[in-house]
């Protein structure tokens, strides 16, 4: 099973943070208990349609591959902040924003919005390639 096909799959039963986390949680020795917990609460733009789970869930795996807990390190800081800006650059460029809200076109926190997203469908109809997005961007990367 690719990446991808373990991320949207996990989509269904997860929020898109935990979707993207989970395809790169093995491999960079997170357990998926862990990973699936601390990405909880980053589904659905931070629960204010801002910046997209799935961009946050590999925000956070670049963190996890890259990243240095010696608050020192200042060096690795810069680098994995440029891999970040990197990585949501071409998510932007290929998906027109990096916001739940700019992504799915309303805001979905609000009762308004959040009914016209559930009426249209978008989470099932576009959500899932915007994690396929994230992730195939993010193979390149980590």
């Amino acid at each position: 099973m690719t990446r991808t096909e373990k991320a949207v799959g996990n989509f269904g039963d997860y929020n898109c943070c935990q979707a993207t986390i989970s395809a790169f949680a093995e491999e960079l020795d997170l357990d998926m208990k862990t990973a699936l917990k601390i990405s909880s609460g980053f589904g659905g733009g931070l629960s204010k349609a801002e910046v997209c789970g799935a961009v946050s869930g590999i925000c956070m795996a670049l963190g996890l591959k890259y990243g240095s807990a010696d608050a020192g390190d200042l060096e690795t800081k810069k680098e994995v902040k440029e891999l970040v800006k990197t990585f949501m650059d071409k998510f932007i460029e290929k998906n027109g924003a990096c916001t739940c809200k700019g992504l799915l076109g309303y805001d979905k926190s609000t009762e308004e919005g959040a009914k016209v997203v559930e009426e249209k469908e978008l989470t099932q109809k576009l959500c899932p390639g915007f994690i396929e997005d994230a992730i195939k961007i993010a193979e390149d990367m980590i």
